[in-house]
């Protein structure tokens, strides 16, 4: 993720990093990005039932009842405790509680608990409809760090793309009950073409909620998300929506305003501060390159409901092992897993536009995205919407793929 507002207005800076490092034994969790942990955060989800069906899912959830936990193969209480105990074992820097959705599990208090028992980060991601006070209370108790929950737009726009009538209000709702609990939220929104419009009213919805955080996804082709390509937007749009972002970014007071699933986003903004604040550019591209990219297979990892373990929430097409049958500890550290030593070190294989770009190494591109597109996991991001000036470096002055000192 590009933390846009934390770039802008230099609430994040390499010395404060330094100082953190110096004086912290555990890593702040503003930090985490910024530390590179042999360990990678996983997102688990926690099950494939869902109580909405919402036209762009990465992982096709289906209906609550549709089918029952057994059937599902879904993992056992002890079978996430095992888990659990073995990302504690690596020090993963996070475990976020995603679906489906995770609330539609009765054991998801006591798997927090758990975790948090043994020192693990934890974030739970809900479409809210079902978090009552009684639940929310329950998310506080149960000590989860953060809950991030998804917006498409006004009431008549969620609604259809959650599938249910009904939706927006109780996902509201739903973060009134979270923020008057005390819990930590955030507002995310996935950008289509069917809700590009919708982006100001709902960062708007966030600030009236006086919501922490605003994070602006791109659309993934992913389970839904591959039916719906055609419902990506152009590029020429994302460079709008990125002036639009970095305008807000920039006068943001109270709220961070995030950019996800489009490492491009961090490029285009340095390349702003290189325009507008030239002294800081050099700044704002280390903290860039310590960040890294895309973290796919390398800082971020996805265990699947039934155990299966991917490269990231969105490469459900990829597995590389399951948990029932190796810890996920060895199925991550295998040295031979060849597609895991190339995805831990991209850019020796990009190609294409990706290839040619000189700032790659701030942003690796969105490898499924690829792989859909054009057949090649390596191949360019059709999401990229820089120029071919803009991937030489000509906006930003560099040396050896870092800025000039």
């Amino acid at each position: 993720m590009i933390n846009c507002t934390k770039l802008l207005q230099s609430t994040e800076t390499l010395k404060e990093i330094k100082r953190y490092s110096a004086v912290e034994k555990e890593t702040p969790k503003w930090m985490l990005r910024f530390s590179k942990t042999a360990s990678p955060m996983v997102v688990w989800n926690t099950t494939r039932k869902c109580n909405l069906r919402c036209a762009h899912c990465y992982i096709n959830a289906v209906g609550a009842e549709s089918e029952s936990e057994a059937d599902m193969g879904e993992l056992t209480t002890r079978e996430v405790m095992n888990l659990i105990e073995d990302l504690a074992s690596i020090k993963s820097p996070m475990l976020v509680f995603s679906g489906g959705e995770p609330m539609l599990r009765n054991d998801i208090y006591e798997l927090n608990k758990y975790a948090m028992k043994l020192g693990l980060r934890t974030i739970l991601s809900s479409n809210s409809t079902l978090i009552t006070r009684e639940a929310a209370n329950k998310i506080k108790e149960a000590g989860f760090a953060y809950v991030g929950v998804s917006l498409d737009g006004s009431e008549e726009v969620h609604d259809s793309f959650r599938g249910a009538k009904g939706a927006f209000e109780k996902s509201i709702q739903g973060l009134r009950n979270l923020v008057e609990a005390g819990v930590r939220t955030g507002v995310r929104f996935a950008i289509t073409n069917q809700n590009y419009d919708e982006l100001p009213g709902v960062l708007e919805i966030t600030k009236r909620e006086k919501i922490p955080r605003f994070s602006l996804f791109q659309l993934v082709y992913a389970g839904r998300g591959k039916e719906i390509i055609n419902w990506d937007i152009f590029n020429e749009q994302r460079r709008r929506v990125m002036d639009y972002i970095i305008e807000e970014a920039r006068v943001s007071s109270g709220m961070n305003i995030v950019t996800a699933d489009n490492y491009a986003d961090g490029i285009y903004l340095l390349q702003d501060v290189a325009e507008s604040e030239p002294e800081r550019a050099a700044e704002v591209e280390r903290l860039l390159a310590m960040q890294s990219g895309c973290p796919a297979g390398d800082g971020l990892a996805n265990v699947d409901n039934q155990g299966n373990v991917h490269l990231c929430p969105y490469w459900q097409s990829r597995t590389i092992g399951n948990i029932r049958e190796q810890k996920f500890s060895d199925i991550w550290f295998d040295e031979e897993n060849e597609i895991l030593a190339m995805m831990r070190d991209k850019t020796l294989y990009l190609k294409d536009k990706c290839g040619r770009c000189r700032l790659n190494h701030l942003c690796m591109g969105c490898r499924v995205r690829a792989e859909v597109a054009f057949g090649d996991p390596f191949g360019e991001d059709p999401a990229c919407y820089l120029t071919e000036e803009e991937i030489a470096g000509a906006k930003v002055c560099l040396h050896d793929k870092g800025l000039v000192t």
